[in-house]
C-alpha cells in the first residue's frame, strides 16, 4: 500500500469517525448570519467568480465573505489573493498542514458554504475541521455533515445560491 493511499485511509477513518460522533445532536443559537466562508474547487472558481452575486443574495459584505479554493490536482494556482490548498497540505487522519487553511479553519463563521464536488475526501475534512456554527452544501448522502442542504445540480451555483438565501430567509438568519 503506498503512502498516498494510506493517508486516504485514515482520512476516511477520521470522517467515519466524525460521523459517528456527530450522532448525538448538535445545537446552536440561531442567528443572524454576518460572516460567511466559502469552499470551492479551484477548477469552478476559475470558470465563474459567483462571490460578487452570493453577497447579494444573503446581503453580506465583500469583506464579511472569505473564499478558500481546494485543488484536487494539486497543479492549479489560485486566482488574486484567494488561498487555495491541495491534497499535499493534509497529513494522516485529516491532519491539516498548511498555516494558510488553518487560519481559514479557525475563523469563527456563521456559515460556511461548500460547493465542492461530494466525492472528494478532504474538502469534507475541512468542513468537519472547521470552526463555523452552520454549515451548507448541496445535497448529497456523503455530505452528512451540512446542517442546510440544498437540493441542486451540482454546478447549477446560482439556483444553489438563491435557494440558499430563500432558506435562511424563512430561517429569519438573513433580511
Amino acid at each position: 500500500m503506498g503512502l498516498l493511499n494510506l493517508k486516504n485511509k485514515t482520512a476516511t477513518k477520521f470522517i467515519k469517525n466524525q460521523r459517528n460522533a456527530t450522532g448525538r445532536k448538535k445545537e446552536f443559537e440561531l442567528k443572524a448570519i454576518k460572516k460567511i466562508g466559502v469552499l470551492a474547487e479551484l477548477s469552478l472558481f476559475e470558470t465563474y467568480d459567483f462571490t460578487k452575486r452570493l453577497a447579494g443574495d444573503l446581503k453580506v459584505s465583500d469583506e464579511d465573505l472569505k473564499v478558500f479554493l481546494y485543488d484536487p490536482t494539486g497543479k492549479g494556482k489560485a486566482p488574486g489573493f484567494f488561498k487555495s490548498c491541495s491534497d499535499k497540505d493534509f497529513g494522516f487522519f485529516g491532519k491539516v498542514k498548511s498555516e494558510a487553511l488553518n487560519r481559514f479553519l479557525t475563523i469563527d463563521f456563521d456559515l460556511l458554504i461548500n460547493y465542492c464536488d461530494a466525492s472528494l475526501l478532504y474538502p469534507k475534512v475541512i468542513m468537519m475541521r472547521s470552526a463555523a456554527k452552520m454549515r451548507a452544501g448541496f445535497e448529497n448522502e456523503a455530505n452528512f455533515f451540512n446542517d442546510i442542504a440544498v437540493k441542486a445540480k451540482q454546478n447549477d451555483i446560482d439556483t444553489f445560491n438563491s435557494e440558499l438565501a430563500k432558506y435562511l430567509r424563512i430561517l429569519k438568519l438573513i433580511d
